[in-house]
């Protein structure tokens, strides 16, 4: 009999970082968090048929290094595939302040300004083209504005595309479509990019003429979540319901690992942050034990 797999098609800075803390939590010992130090390498739908495979115990995995085309009727499995995506331009300025301040990782956002950085990224072609390319990513680096395997992907009814401005109305929809995987989304927003520079109108106009043909995939990720509402919800008001519900649940829970406190109790005095743990390998299996603080992948 098969199994359900998810895979979670991780594009940096949509808000993949929360995403895989609650896959952890969801999915226990069946979870693999990998981590790579080299991103711009995507596995082939092959690459990711052999995985499935050769470890059956994985329920749920999370990688930059998956695109939407996936091995959706795998001979071992069901397959699955959640992703989300950013409007293209706030996509860009969290990268930019990520990065910033993110000592562990070299990038030239470090020691320069906002324009400059986007001028040298954008312009210049600094960077790898899947890196600020949400297309490029999700079909496999085939091609900037081709929507071709990302379409495909959605009919076959496995691949669900979101985006991360409606995160929470996505994990309704998860939790009312599927309990047996998700039974509680509720979350602490983790890895926000600390902000400490305005970003001007003309500066994103500038980023916006570079990148705009990113636009339909996040429209398309609109689109989706628009149909996954009306086939989650009999209405607006059950929806908004739900939607409630869940924010209550977000409003009671500090930490990502820990249930949501009741209603009545009394919020817990913060405590000093641990030392951040060292990212895991893709040749090191993650172990059942959640870290206690996010991890730097973005």
């Amino acid at each position: 009999m098969k199994h359900a797999v998810w895979l979670h098609v991780h594009v940096p800075k949509a808000g993949g970082s929360t995403l895989r803390q609650l896959m952890n939590r969801n999915f226990g010992k069946g979870y693999y968090n990998s981590n790579s130090l080299l991103e711009t390498k995507q596995y082939t739908r092959e690459d990711v048929s052999e995985i499935i495979r050769c470890h059956p115990w994985v329920r749920c995995f999370s990688d930059h290094k998956l695109s939407l085309d996936l091995p959706y009727h795998h001979e071992n499995a069901d397959v699955y595939a959640i992703s989300f995506v950013r409007d293209p331009v706030e996509r860009f300025v969290s990268r930019y302040f990520f990065h910033r301040h993110h000592e562990e990782v070299e990038c030239i956002a470090q020691r320069m300004s906002f324009r400059d950085f986007a001028n040298a990224e954008l312009v210049q072609q600094y960077v790898h083209p899947q890196t600020n390319s949400q297309i490029y990513f999700l079909n496999g680096g085939r091609s900037f504005d081709d929507l071709t395997i990302i379409n495909q992907a959605i009919e076959t009814g496995r691949a669900f595309l979101f985006p991360i401005e409606r995160f929470d109305e996505a994990c309704i929809c998860l939790e009312k479509l599927f309990p047996e995987f998700f039974s509680d989304l509720s979350y602490v927003r983790t890895n926000v990019s600390k902000k400490d520079e305005q970003i001007s109108a003309e500066d994103r106009e500038f980023v916006y003429r570079y990148l705009k043909t990113d636009m339909p995939v996040f429209e398309l990720a609109n689109q989706q979540m628009d149909l996954m509402l009306a086939r989650a919800f009999r209405s607006t008001d059950d929806s908004q319901a739900s939607l409630a519900e869940f924010q209550d649940r977000c409003s009671r829970r500090f930490h990502n690992f820990h249930p949501p406190r009741p209603r009545d109790a009394t919020p817990p005095e913060p405590t000093p942050p641990e030392p951040t743990p060292i990212a895991t390998l893709d040749n090191q299996q993650s172990t059942a034990e959640p870290t206690p603080e996010p991890s730097a992948s973005s």
